[in-house]
């Protein structure tokens, strides 16, 4: 198997597209390559972020120890506050409410941001599933205006 997993064929965000590729054995560099954008997000968004993320954990219907791993990394990273990280352990738990996920919410300046983190987490578990890939398609089509 290859350790590199291209879910991304394109992505475009206002007149800038970008393709992105996330090497398996490198899912903390995929995120510490968008350190900068962290300052950006607020602690509302960066919770929403891993809301995101734990939603696309459950696209298979079962959250492998990889991808755990992964979401800790990233609730770390993000430096969210012991009330937040109870909530991320509720959503490992029990999937987020999708009522709650609506991607067309997702500033234009954060979406590329969210793409890379989801496609991290898809990829943690060095496969990708149906459900995965087409529930991460559909969301980067969503994001497209």
């Amino acid at each position: 198997m290859s350790n590199v997993i291209r879910l991304s064929s394109s992505f475009a965000e206002g007149t800038a597209g970008y393709e992105s590729s996330f090497a398996v054995s490198s899912g903390a560099a995929a995120l510490a390559q968008e350190e900068p954008m962290l300052d950006q997000l607020d602690r509302r968004e960066r919770l929403r972020l891993v809301q995101f993320v734990c939603s696309f954990a459950w696209a298979d219907f079962e959250i492998k120890p990889e991808e755990r791993v992964f979401i800790s990394r990233l609730i770390r990273r993000l430096e969210l506050g012991e009330e937040e990280d109870l909530q991320v352990q509720r959503w490992l738990d029990s999937p987020p409410c999708l009522d709650d996920l609506d991607p067309t919410s997702i500033p234009a300046a954060h979406r590329r941001f969210f793409v890379e983190a989801i496609e991290g987490l898809i990829g943690a578990d060095g496969e990708v599933t149906d459900e995965e890939r087409e529930t991460f398609e559909i969301f980067k089509q969503l994001l497209v205006d």
